[in-house]
């Protein structure tokens, strides 16, 4: 429970004295207006924003990240200042960053109309001069983290992803169905309430309490009155007063709202402190209002006004009429419809947005999973807005979705539910048995933040994770492997060789000898990853040879056979995958990654001695376990997908690869962010598969513009789709063009790559071929 900053009153009176300081009104539970947000335009100006080197594309790539795609690019200064005379006009504010020499040579003439600039650049001292001379420039930043650092830190508001272009959702379908759209609904939901049951078990600390003050009062910078009620939460906000804040028409409806509704993991945990004391109140009370009331009550039906649905959501509900829903955060409704109408007075339907009434009908003998409060039996008032207020994630039965002709309004029934929860509640039993294995939940967080791919907010979240740990911490060592972690997913081989050496000293130095056996394993993955097979068999035997448990044991064994399989030692690879395999079996259904990974090797083994009969067993038996137990778009899940492919291909039945490729290719790009680098692995592996030759390079293009757009850069597949594309350009005589991205590619490796290393000599060749 929430740490309590000061003697616990009685409802009534606190939240008396809360309105008469501040005035505070209890806020009505119909949705709020989204609030108008303070809109700035992100403009990188810099002679070098239109150059193709991996350093400018990262650059591009972050700054979109940050601004949800709201950024602008300017390498002249004709252009740039044409945007900022029309700018002008239209008193749109910018917030600028800027190179050093540019800074230099144009800020006299334009600093008046910037509202906030950062200098990037490469030597921090070089410019230090400027910022005495410009008030606003904020900062002078010489790499990409803190860069993102100090934009977020300048802008709060750009990192709580309240911007007019998040998508906000207020339900998802997780009805059990066999539909790729359900369970790709079913994989996110359970993944929330993942992070939810982690955060149960997190501290209540007076930290975590003052990094939630602080981002609020960085969002409200500039809104004196809610930097006043910041300041009231501050001093009298005890664990058993969380209810009466969400009524409170205040900052933290607001923002607790937004960051459920955006689906956004990194706002849940900085609201760990009161979202977590809320969930716990709104049980108890529950409790406490069902034992007051009589068993054989009638069932409550309850309503809810919406003025803008989005229409593409109301579509959604028509189309799961008899399936279950789960909303998104906590829901606000009425036991009163003339109240609920209210809030839907003058509301008209448009394209983009529809006019709903929700009639809920509750039953609580029929579900014994929905929590709900009174709020006026809570409060003790007779005259409220006989508002009930819902738990977040609480699930739904949608009966009937039909429009009103008279009223002009979609009227949608449902009932509470526990359908179509049992099997999440079984994988949420799992995942406890596994937060068993490690103490820390806050390491449990960030693995998890990798493990659903948010690469981003898993690097902020383990930076944060080292500035407030003490420098002697013990986990400190557990940080840096998972901060590894993240650049082997990303295939930048020399950072994660950086962050698991600083692991592997920190252990050395504390004499943490019972987890050496997880370091030495990830040495083994970064040397096999680098193709060293040598150096990771023999880090891979050190590992087997610590005392480890039964199932990283197991893990290590498959990474070992895969060295093994390499090396054509087939043999030596079966026998240590099967005792993997048995080991990983005796944990089932523990340990569905593990057992996926396990089964595609044994495919694997067999294909390399062309068993295809046999291989495609394991291959299948591996593929049905990811598409039931990991996110499309998962890494192992997409190994699962192109083994099937190549074992198409290898059995002379090309069509049948090109269509299974082709088919996932359109489940991807459905159901995954458009970006997404899964996307661009099938789009490669297409170009691999298609005839004739002369359309490869739309496919390669393609899969190459999807690379360089994320944040966080695939490096190896970058450079691999770059050699694809100069060796089909040198193909066709186009020797620059094939030069170009040959050298790109040079410069990829350069930085993951440790010195002297065989790639090297290869893309020199290529290089030397067309020179």
């Amino acid at each position: 429970m929430g740490i309590t900053t000061s003697k616990t009153a009685d409802t009534k009176s606190q939240s008396k004295s809360i309105e008469n300081i501040l005035h505070i009104q209890q806020r009505t539970f119909s949705s709020i207006e989204d609030e108008k947000v303070e809109i700035f335009t992100l403009i990188w100006f810099d002679e070098r924003s239109n150059d193709t080197s991996l350093d400018s594309l990262s650059t591009k790539a972050l700054l979109k990240q940050i601004n949800n795609d709201d950024c602008l690019f300017y390498h002249d200064s004709i252009t740039f200042f044409n945007t900022l005379e029309q700018f002008k006009k239209e008193n749109r504010k910018i917030f600028l960053v800027i190179s050093g020499s540019f800074a230099r040579k144009y800020l006299s003439t334009i600093h008046e109309q910037i509202a906030s600039i950062i200098i990037f650049c490469g030597i921090y001292n070089k410019y230090v001069d400027l910022l005495d001379r410009y008030s606003n420039i904020m900062d002078i930043c010489t790499e990409h983290h803190s860069l993102k650092s100090s934009i977020e830190r300048e802008l709060p508001s750009l990192n709580f992803n309240l911007f007019q272009n998040q998508t906000l959702k207020s339900v998802r379908s997780i009805s059990s169905s066999s539909s790729v759209h359900n369970y790709c609904n079913r994989s996110a939901y359970f993944s929330y309430l993942s992070f939810m049951e982690i955060l149960k078990h997190m501290s209540q600390t007076e930290e975590a309490k003052q990094i939630m003050i602080n981002q609020c009062k960085g969002y409200y910078r500039r809104n004196k009155i809610e930097l006043e009620k910041i300041e009231l939460f501050r001093n009298t906000y005890t664990f058993d007063k969380a209810i009466d804040w969400y009524t409170l028409d205040s900052f933290v409806y607001r923002l607790v709202n937004h960051a459920f509704r955006t689906e956004d993991i990194a706002l849940w945990y900085l609201f760990r402190f009161y979202i977590i004391d809320l969930c716990n109140q709104l049980e108890n009370v529950f409790r406490l209002q069902q034992k007051k009331r009589n068993l054989h009550t009638k069932s409550l039906i309850i309503y809810r006004g919406q003025a803008r649905m989005p229409t593409v959501e109301l579509e959604n509900l028509k189309a799961n009429i008899g399936s279950s829903i789960s909303t998104n955060g906590f829901l606000s409704t009425s036991k009163d419809i003339n109240v609920a109408k209210q809030f839907i007075l003058g509301a008209q339907n448009s394209d983009d947005f529809k006019v709903v009434l929700y009639e809920i009908t509750v039953d609580s003998s029929k579900s014994e999973t929905v929590i709900f409060v009174d709020i006026d039996e809570y409060r003790g008032i007779l005259n409220g807005e006989s508002e009930v207020l819902f738990n977040m994630n609480s699930v739904f039965k949608v009966e009937q979705v039909e429009y009103c002709q008279e009223s002009k309004i979609w009227l949608i029934r449902m009932c509470a539910t526990d359908e179509g929860t049992e099997d999440i509640k079984q994988e949420l039993k799992l995942m406890r048995k596994k937060f068993q294995m490690c103490n820390n939940m806050n390491l449990i967080f960030g693995h998890l933040l990798l493990h659903m791919g948010h690469y981003s907010q898993a690097e902020s979240y383990f930076q944060m994770m080292l500035q407030v740990m003490p420098n002697d911490h013990k986990d400190r060592a557990a940080v840096y492997e998972q901060i590894g972690d993240l650049h082997m997913r990303t295939t930048n081989w020399n950072e994660a060789f950086r962050n698991f050496t600083y692991a592997y000293e920190r252990k050395k130095k504390s004499h943490q000898q019972q987890s050496m056996g997880i370091t030495f394993n990830n040495f083994g993955n970064y040397y096999k990853a680098i193709e060293d097979f040598d150096m990771a068999r023999m880090y891979y035997e050190k590992t087997l040879n610590c005392k480890n448990d039964s199932i990283n044991t197991s893990i290590t064994k498959v990474n070992l056979s895969n060295v093994y399989l390499i090396e054509k030692k087939y043999d030596e690879a079966l026998n240590l995958c099967l005792q993997a395999r048995d080991n990983l079996q005796q944990f089932r259904p523990h340990l569905p990654t593990e057992i996926t990974y396990c089964q595609g090797t044994l495919g694997d083994i067999y294909f390399a001695q062309a068993k295809y009969d046999l291989a495609e067993a394991f291959y299948l038996t591996s593929f049905e376990l990811s598409q039931k137990h990991l996110l499309i778009g998962d890494h192992l899940r997409t190994k699962c997908i192109m083994s099937l492919i190549d074992l198409y291909t290898k059995q002379n039945n090309k069509q049948r690869a090109f269509e299974f490729c082709k088919e996932q290719l359109v489940l991807h790009e459905q159901y995954l962010l458009k970006n997404h680098t899964s996307i661009a692995h099938l789009l490669l592996k297409l170009a691999e598969l298609e005839e004739p030759h002369n359309n490869k390079i739309r496919y390669y293009t393609r899969a190459l513009n999807l690379l360089e757009k994320n944040v966080y850069l695939e490096y190896q597949s970058l450079s691999k789709c770059l050699i694809l594309i100069g060796s089909y350009w040198k193909e066709h005589n186009s020797i620059e063009k094939a030069l170009e991205h040959f050298l790109r590619a040079k410069d990829i490796q350069t930085k993951i790559y440790p010195p002297m290393h065989k790639i090297f000599r290869e893309t020199e060749s290529l290089i030397d071929c067309v020179q």
